[in-house]
């Protein structure tokens, strides 16, 4: 097999039990922050893996790919942040 097409089955594996794993813990019995927690982070691994294969990412200059991906922790921090403001929604 093509090993182009060798890499897309596999992104596309691993994206799809990224999905499995993402309805299986809506059904796990943890709290909420955590479940939030772990569905951001599929999120960011999820969208990291089909801009990395799909939109070719890997193939570009070190810059691009700084450029491209220092916003995901930044994002994460802030919607960190966000979760810590959750228990203080009262306060408005």
């Amino acid at each position: 097999m093509d090993e182009h097409k060798t890499l897309y089955i596999k992104n596309a594996i691993g994206l799809a039990i990224l999905t499995i794993l993402e309805v299986g813990i809506s059904y796990i019995d943890i709290s909420r922050t955590s479940q939030i927690v772990l569905l951001m982070a599929f999120a960011c691994t999820k969208m990291m893996m089909v801009a990395w294969v799909y939109m070719h990412v890997q193939h570009e200059t070190k810059t691009l790919k700084w450029i491209l991906f220092i916003p995901i922790p930044a994002g994460i921090l802030f919607a960190a942040a966000l979760m810590y403001d959750i228990p203080f929604r009262w306060v408005v």
